[in-house]
């Protein structure tokens, strides 16, 4: 698949704004979320216009930043701090609407005490209103995923469901705590898709994300408790011996693909990109002009695709430039 650039956004000021995540909205909006000192903010790009929104209705905590959605062109924020939502629509930016959680998810059980868990700074994906909400516990990578309804007619919000890793019994929403896993495997992206959880999880690591060590990497359909349905495709382990291996998976919002990219440059696809069609589990090759080597597609929707600068390992390294593309 070639890909052609339709229109560019440079960001300013790039250098001082960590951003934590880019998502397209199927009306062709780019929406970025960043942080700058302990404040967090959201920018608009749509058309010849660039507008940003200060968040002053939700704390963000540097160490604990708020997980980013979006779905049917809301985007929104939830914080594990003070257990609410805050969504902003894209009619009507500047006044959010604030969202009542209706339950609580319950805490991993220590010892001598529980622990809260933390959510993670993105989200995932989803067709619907069911929006998979990532988590940690006691560590920077997400190790368990959430569904979180929201009903934007009624004002509230209701957790579904508390998931990790092939875990094999359910757990129970009411409980005021649960036993951690034994063997906690990484949780980097989820997605909600005609009710079905996908998940893009990494396992047995030994010397942590990116290391070698890392046994395998892989995108698995799961159910309700997470126990794995599905395994749509293997992405291999990050090879301890001299070629190093490995690719990372993100899902597109329009939840047609999962966007794959080499984690190194020395990888058997040459550092090069390839798209899993989700419906056929055929693999695409991606073909970008010269001028957009730096550039990686990161989301897709309504037939367009998202390309940023300086994304190396799923991280926003300074980007200060996106391409909107279509297939030509």
């Amino acid at each position: 698949m070639k890909l052609a650039p339709t229109q560019t956004f440079e960001i300013q000021d790039a250098g001082q704004k960590q951003f934590h995540r880019f998502v397209l909205l199927n009306t062709g909006t780019v929406v970025g979320y960043y942080s700058q000192d302990d404040t967090c903010f959201l920018e608009w790009f749509k058309g010849n216009e660039i507008v940003e929104i200060k968040v002053d209705e939700i704390a963000c905590d540097v160490f604990e930043t708020p997980a980013f959605f979006h779905f049917q062109n809301y985007v929104g924020l939830y914080s594990s701090k003070n257990d609410v939502v805050i969504l902003y629509g894209e009619s009507n930016k500047n006044i959010p609407t604030r969202i009542s959680i209706t339950n609580h998810l319950p805490k991993t059980k220590y010892p001598n005490f529980d622990r809260p868990l933390s959510n993670y700074h993105s989200a995932g994906n989803t067709d619907t209103n069911i929006i998979p909400i990532l988590f940690t516990d006691a560590g920077m990578l997400p190790i368990y995923a959430a569904n979180l309804q929201v009903d934007v007619e009624k004002g509230t919000a209701t957790w579904l469901d508390l998931k990790y890793w092939n875990n094999k019994h359910l757990i129970p929403l009411e409980n005021e705590s649960f036993d951690k896993p034994q063997k906690p495997f990484t949780i980097l992206h989820a997605l909600n898709k005609k009710n079905v959880s996908l998940l893009y999880g990494i396992g047995d690591r030994d010397g942590g994300y990116l290391k070698p060590g890392m046994e395998f990497s892989e995108l698995n359909a799961v159910d309700e408790k997470g126990m794995v349905k599905e395994t749509l495709f293997s992405l291999g382990r990050l090879y301890k011996e001299s070629k190093k291996g490995g690719k990372e998976c993100t899902f597109s919002s329009s939840g047609k693909y999962a966007i794959l990219t080499p984690a190194f440059k020395s990888d058997d696809w040459k550092n090069k990109q390839k798209l899993l069609d989700l419906d056929s589990k055929q693999l695409i090759d991606l073909e970008l002009p010269k001028v957009l080597s730096d550039y990686r597609v990161i989301d897709h929707n309504n037939e367009v695709f998202l390309l940023v600068n300086r994304h190396p390992n799923l991280v926003f390294a300074g980007t200060d430039s996106i391409i909107l593309c279509k297939a030509q």
